[in-house]
């Protein structure tokens, strides 16, 4: 197998099957598979995928949990062969418009020090839109990004240019990385702290500290729709700090880190005013970022509670 591609379900069946099928439209290499992970959907939302239980090479698989984007796509990758030279990370809300499995294949064999690459992004108006970013650094910050590309244009290409060759980028989006299986393993695999989002930062600043780049790959193109699973509310906001602040745990020293997450604390706060939202969020960073107010512990609460609802259930019908 050359490529497995791994893609998410979370209650958003209806673009699952429309990704998938846009795979096998334009894909003309033989030697890929789609690993379809359930991320622990509603049992309407994953029988609406049974349709594609005996399509050739795919394969449905499911969590009863919600993993999140690293232990969703960790779980899926046991069931990938082992051969695999690639892995294609490809959210669901996405639709290959041109044979991007092969051609991005191609270049990856070609660019044997690439770790990881993807194609441009498409929006629903048919327009270009960022397909890569930058690490979170103190400098970009607290000067801007104009200023620090004048300083390191090399590690702030625009996002927003119309590239015509490939080219080298701090981080490719998260909704469609194609990476070098050996590079992958090398470095980790998806660091499973991380629940909801930071997973390119993180997965990309590993790769580009074991001497791998990561690319743009322009004249390959995917539709990018948004939404697919995933809609901003004050629990997702909170998802978002919880893995950002964890990021700057993970690189920054200590004084750094203070500096980034008081530099946030400031900037959700110019929002609060009039928000309560917003105000929530502030009072949410004051208190550290709490984990026990993440989805994946209230889930683990959740699936804990039932549990014992369950053996309370039992025992009291065999006391009966």
């Amino acid at each position: 197998m050359r490529v497995s591609l791994i893609i998410l379900n979370y209650n958003s069946s209806g673009y699952t099957l429309d990704c998938v099928a846009s795979i096998r439209r334009h894909t003309r290499m033989a030697e890929t598979e789609i690993i379809v992970v359930d991320n622990g959907s509603r049992e309407d939302d994953f029988e609406a995928l049974h349709s594609l239980n005996g399509l050739p090479s795919v394969r449905l698989v499911r969590s009863r949990l919600n993993l999140g984007f690293s232990g969703g796509h960790s779980f899926g990758l046991q069931f990938t062969d082992p051969s695999s030279a690639y892995y294609f990370f490809l959210n669901n809300d996405c639709l290959l418009l041109d044979d991007v499995c092969t051609r991005l294949y191609a270049y990856m064999e070609a660019h044997r020090n690439v770790g990881v690459c993807t194609a441009q992004a498409i929006n629903r108006a048919d327009q270009p839109e960022p397909s890569f970013g930058y690490f979170p650094r103190l400098s970009a910050k607290l000067l801007g990004h104009a200023v620090v590309r004048k300083l390191r244009p090399a590690h702030y290409p625009p996002r927003k240019d119309a590239y015509r060759e490939p080219v080298p980028v701090p981080v490719v989006t998260g909704s469609a990385m194609f990476v070098r299986a050996t590079a992958f393993w090398q470095v980790g695999g998806f660091d499973p702290a991380y629940f909801l989002f930071c997973e390119e930062e993180d997965i990309c600043r590993r790769l580009n500290r074991a001497g791998w780049s990561a690319v743009l790959v322009p004249d390959v193109r995917f539709r990018h729709i948004g939404g697919g699973s995933t809609n901003r509310n004050l629990l997702i906001e909170k998802e978002y700090y919880l893995s950002l602040f964890y990021y700057f745990r993970k690189y920054e020293s200590n004084p750094t880190r203070l500096a980034l997450q008081l530099f946030y604390l400031v900037k959700v706060g110019r929002k609060s005013v009039g928000n309560r939202r917003y105000r929530e969020l502030v009072w949410f960073l004051l208190r550290g970022a709490p984990v026990r107010e993440s989805l994946r512990y209230q889930q683990g609460l959740a699936v804990i509670a039932r549990n014992l609802l369950k053996k309370s259930h039992a025992i009291t019908f065999e006391t009966v």
